[in-house]
């Protein structure tokens, strides 16, 4: 029934906040349930459950309860989730993608192609029409949305993953290029992805860098961050600026600029 999932999720969402656990305000899947000295962390995806912490009595726990409740396996330490290679040890955690990267290649006949090292060209600007002949659009959406899941551990595609999922609907021969370019940039990081590591001091920094105006179409201004906490990045964003954002930061530039004229004159 198409109402078997919303049914699944009430029914176990109803049990973890029975449980004490709270829930995420910016992720519905996420619960948190913690006192001043343990964390448990419980993350859902449709009938599969993540749980970490920092107490394995705890966790050990958590697991009976649930299979009290629900028919359940425990698979011990995880290995493998949603295309995604975790491999833990004492004092790091290291995600990547790579079975799912060649899975990619594979799909659209790139196994054996020449590797690049950047994942696009900075001076090459994409736009709706630049000349060339379009292309089967559903071809062309199969590869970005694919490429889309890659981000997740590769954030240095990310910008131009973006900005090729803007013409999904009107594909060139062009687009096509650019976007074969990042699987041949993957093809050559496979091995990549986020490495977590035990760190002694846990310090919040974040980077943020606008592109003024870099959408040849409409003008608009893509924006991205990313943040790190302790050793490694946790987030990160690419994205195209908002009409009325750009906007407020064309007044604020030539405001800017008035406040110069005036200073030095």
């Amino acid at each position: 029934m198409k109402q078997a999932p919303r049914a699944w999720y009430n029914r176990i969402d109803n049990h973890l906040l029975t449980l004490g656990f709270v829930k995420s305000l910016s992720e519905s899947t996420l619960y948190i349930k913690h006192n001043e000295v343990d964390i448990l962390v419980v993350s859902l995806y449709v009938d599969d459950i993540l749980v970490t912490g920092n107490n394995a009595a705890l966790i050990d726990e958590f697991k009976l309860e649930m299979m009290k409740e629900f028919e359940m396996t425990d698979l011990g330490l995880m290995t493998y989730f949603l295309g995604m290679e975790i491999k833990q040890s004492k004092d790091e955690i290291f995600i990547c993608q790579k079975k799912y990267a060649k899975e990619i290649l594979k799909k659209f006949k790139l196994e054996e192609c020449r590797e690049i090292s950047t994942p696009m060209n900075s001076k090459e600007k994409l736009c709706k029409e630049d000349g060339t002949e379009k292309i089967d659009q559903a071809y062309f959406r199969s590869l970005i949305g694919c490429l889309m899941y890659l981000t997740a551990t590769w954030p240095d595609i990310l910008n131009v993953v973006s900005i090729l999922s803007r013409f999904m609907h009107c594909a060139s021969e062009c687009h096509l290029k650019a976007a074969k370019r990042v699987l041949r940039y993957v093809k050559g990081t496979c091995d990549f992805g986020i490495k977590f590591t035990k760190s002694n001091e846990f310090k919040l920094i974040g980077f943020s860098d606008s592109h003024w105006g870099g959408s040849a179409d409409d003008m608009k201004s893509t924006s991205g961050y990313c943040f790190t906490l302790g050793s490694s990045v946790f987030s990160w964003s690419s994205k195209k600026k908002k009409q009325w954002l750009n906007q407020l930061l064309k007044r604020s530039l030539l405001l800017q600029r008035l406040l110069l004229i005036k200073i030095c004159g």
